[in-house]
């Protein structure tokens, strides 16, 4: 058991300038199922929306956009790497309509009625207190005001073929590492009840799950994470060096496999509405 520790402003994965452009290429790669989900949702022009966990400030960026002048975006994050990407990245595309907050989400100090909407993005699945979150999420939000989430559901689904005994030890060392920070790799599981233990009306469950080859787009999102995640596991005591070696090069043998196919992580987009 490893008994690694994290810096305050630290998480699992890190959040150095190479997961700044690994998290670019995932929201590139995720954009269009947000969009969707925000469409989905009717967040639009003039709203305020909380952009929990918001790293780099991705998704941040084209909430900006969305709610349009009138409009704010609060983006909330511990790392104050991450929010001087993000407020760099603002400057550069002309977006003054972010407001950034450094906190952590178990001590941030929710406001009171004050957003239209909360945006998650694998973000609840880190946290010990999901709960506790969602409990927060429903202090900030308006009479009526929206949830929507994109979270693991079903972190297990994920599958890499032909497999080798080395990716279910990789599997094994990831979910150790999320569980010894207290995490929840299937934390959506969760979401049916708390959300309705808060009264909100659950408006949407739709599953997100991909079979992709290596000529796809989308198998360079889990696949810029396998590259470097080993690393990290490493480096926290969740992987022995031998088996970040030999999974680095099961790697290149199923990139380099035109015949090799990946079932991604099963992601819950939800929606659910705070009583009006």
């Amino acid at each position: 058991m490893s008994d690694a520790q994290l810096e305050a402003d630290d998480y699992i994965i890190g959040t150095d300038d190479i997961e700044v452009r690994r998290l670019g290429l995932q929201h590139a790669l995720w954009r269009e199922a947000a969009l969707a989900a925000w469409r989905r949702a009717g967040i639009a022009q003039g709203m305020t929306v909380l952009d929990l966990g918001c790293g780099p400030g991705y998704a941040s960026f084209d909430l900006a956009r969305l709610v349009g002048p009138e409009g704010r975006v609060i983006a909330v994050d511990q790392s104050a790497h991450f929010l001087a990407a993000l407020e760099q990245g603002a400057a550069q595309r002309g977006l003054d309509n972010i407001q950034t907050v450094k906190a952590s989400i178990d001590a941030y100090d929710w406001p009171t009625g004050q957003v239209d909407a909360v945006w998650t993005r694998w973000v609840l699945c880190f946290l010990p207190d999901p709960a506790g979150a969602l409990a927060g999420i429903d202090r900030a939000l308006k009479p009526g005001g929206l949830c929507v989430n994109q979270e693991y559901v079903d972190y297990r689904s994920f599958r890499i073929e032909p497999a080798e005994p080395v990716f279910e030890r990789f599997l094994d060392a990831v979910q150790a590492s999320w569980r010894h920070f207290n995490g929840d790799p299937n934390v959506a599981r969760r979401f049916p009840k708390i959300m309705s233990g808060l009264g909100w009306t659950i408006e949407e469950m739709q599953p997100e799950i991909h079979a992709v080859r290596p000529r796809d787009a989308l198998w360079r999102w889990p696949a810029s994470w396998l590259a470097e995640s080993p690393k990290r596991l490493v480096e926290l005591g969740f992987l022995t060096e031998a088996d970040a070696t030999e999974f680095a090069r099961f790697m290149e043998r199923r990139n380099a496999d035109a015949d090799s196919f990946m079932m991604t992580p099963c992601v819950l987009t939800s929606r659910a509405r705070k009583p009006g």
